[in-house]
């Protein structure tokens, strides 16, 4: 007896519904999509396949054809005329502004050029008196000549404005009281310090840059190098400084990196050139890492700044003058002129006038463009880029040094590297510069035990082996061993680990620093009225480094690392 089954139930599952439904889009996906390919000239067979599968044999644009004007409408032939006149119009306007302005653009380049070959100053006074005697003579050809006028025209023009500015309201520029990051007022490009020529090309903007800040600045920041003041510094410099603009601009010295130096060297330094100009010592940035540093309880980076900053702003307002004072930055490359300058930004306070106004870096080279940064209304600093100064181009090193293994030459540029004031592009033989390192260090316990502790040498590597015995390869050669700079073989790289100890000696890892000089008082002369006159204007009165306070600070020589 069989029984009766269920009943089947019509309802179409869910499953199935959407099953459909996705072929369903898909299928029509698909026509809409064969629908667009299809060219319009087919042939038949072509056609007839495109029929079976379903798609549109026409081609469909998505832009409505224009039908145009039909042909029993009145005035058809008036209307196509006036159609044509205004694109006829239309193209020869385009054509005409066109053709001005290639005219335009021609005139510019060709001003560009002129303006690019004009002459120098010595060339422009030749010229001008050529220009005098011949005035008559070339009245003609100047005003046929439309080039010869427009050059006129500029010249004047320039002249124009340069007396407007001097007799311009001097408060226009305190116009907005909130103090700037920085602007650049030179060309970024102007003063490049890589590559093999990098020296002579600073020499040779020397010039420029000096008279710039020379001229713009009421007081200027000679900034120095602790570890060795006298390598850093320029008796010719000072000497223009002080004889310029009648004797009205002001230079105060300003001792950087004093945490790389023991507070005895650094007192010592601090009286030596007090007896020239007015010095202060300063912290303007951090060490970087690993630096074998010295511990200035005394002297922290946001006292040494305030001292600083508050001497400015004293010789501002005992001037009373109705602009703002320009300071200007000078030194040598990499001795931290734009870390003075951030350092003195970051004691104000403010959001805007943080430690990033001027850029920074560990390499010579950074700042490559005259920069202003504006504190406030009565004080205004510029940066300015590292120039080797020409006391520099001497044979001998600094104070008349000699080695016997190094050429004048030679001497003269180990002696540049060794104060940083090359990139590492521009070295192009670091070994001479480890060979004079390595003379200086060895003259003191206190600078050579560091040394070899920082490469876990024994003293025996310093000592020359036989009558030609090479130091220098030796210390070179155990320290590529120690760092891994080897070539292929297992053969020191000794440019590499020559380098190598260069970048310690930039970053402070290695300690050394120059004795400071007894002082001869032959030398003195008038110097030291005009410090006591100068410090008595920016207020200097009492600051750490007087002769009464040589004993503070001398305990503090413990070591960071």
């Amino acid at each position: 007896m069989t029984k009766p089954g269920k009943p089947k139930s019509k309802r179409t599952p869910v499953r199935l519904r959407h099953r459909i439904e996705k072929a369903s889009a898909a299928k029509q996906r698909k026509q809409r999509k064969l629908a667009k390919n299809v060219s319009p000239c087919r042939t038949d067979s072509a056609l007839s396949h495109s029929l079976q599968n379903s798609q549109n044999p026409q081609w469909r644009s998505r832009l409505k054809k224009d039908p145009g004007i039909p042909n029993l409408f009145p005035y058809k032939d008036k209307i196509l005329q006036e159609i044509e006149k205004k694109k006829r119009l239309k193209e020869e306007e385009f054509a005409k502004k066109r053709e001005e302005a290639r005219t335009t653009k021609a005139a510019a380049s060709a001003e560009t050029n002129e303006i690019q070959d004009a002459p120098t100053e010595d060339e422009d006074q030749l010229s001008d008196l050529i220009d005098d005697e011949n005035t008559d003579g070339n009245e003609i050809n100047d005003s046929t000549n439309p080039m010869s006028a427009l050059l006129a025209s500029a010249r004047a023009r320039a002249a124009e404005y340069e007396d407007t500015a001097l007799d311009s309201n001097p408060d226009a520029m305190d116009e907005d009281d909130d103090p700037s990051g920085g602007v650049d007022i030179t060309p970024t490009n102007a003063f490049s310090t890589s590559g093999p020529q990098a020296l002579e090309s600073s020499r040779r903007a020397f010039d420029k840059v000096f008279k710039t800040v020379l001229s713009t600045s009421d007081i200027l920041l000679y900034v120095l190098d602790a570890r060795d003041p006298n390598g850093t510094r320029s008796r010719v410099i000072e000497r223009e400084i002080i004889a310029a603009d009648a004797g009205s601009k002001r230079l105060v010295i300003i001792l950087n990196k004093i945490d790389l130096v023991p507070p005895v060297v650094l007192k010592a330094w601090l009286n030596y050139l007090r007896r020239y100009f007015p010095t202060l010592p300063l912290r303007a940035s951090t060490p970087a890492p690993h630096a074998r540093t010295f511990d200035h309880k005394a002297l922290t980076i946001k006292g040494t700044s305030e001292t600083l900053l508050r001497a400015l702003k004293s010789y501002a307002s005992s001037k009373q003058l109705k602009r703002s004072s320009t300071v200007g930055v000078i030194g040598y490359p990499n001795v931290g002129k734009s870390s003075v300058i951030n350092a003195l930004a970051s004691r104000l306070g403010s959001s805007r006038s943080s430690s990033t106004a001027c850029p920074v870096g560990a390499e010579a080279g950074v700042t490559t463009a005259l920069r202003e940064v504006k504190l406030d209304n009565k004080l205004k600093l510029l940066d300015s880029p590292g120039i080797v100064f020409p006391s520099s181009s001497s044979g001998q090193a600094e104070g008349g040094e000699t080695h016997p293994h190094l050429s004048p030459k030679q001497l003269s540029q180990a002696n540049l590297t060794l104060l940083s004031a090359l990139p590492p592009s521009a070295i192009n033989d670091p070994i001479p510069a480890i060979t004079l390192l390595l003379h200086r260090l060895s003259r003191s316990p206190a600078t050579l035990a560091p040394l070899l502790e920082q490469y876990s040498l024994a003293p025996s590597t310093l000592v020359p082996v036989g009558a030609d015995g090479d130091v220098t390869t030796d210390f070179l050669i155990q320290v590529a061993r120690k760092r891994g700079r080897l070539g292929k073989g297992g053969v020191p790289n000794l440019q590499s680990a020559a380098m190598g100890v260069l970048m310690d000696w930039r970053d402070g890892r290695i300690r050394g620093w120059v004795e400071a000089p007894s002082f001869d008082r032959t030398e003195q002369g008038e110097s030291k009225e005009v410090v006591k006159e100068w410090a008595q204007e920016f207020k200097m009165e009492g600051l750490w480094g007087d002769d009464e306070e040589v004993g503070v600070g001398q305990e503090m020589e413990v070591v960071k690392e």
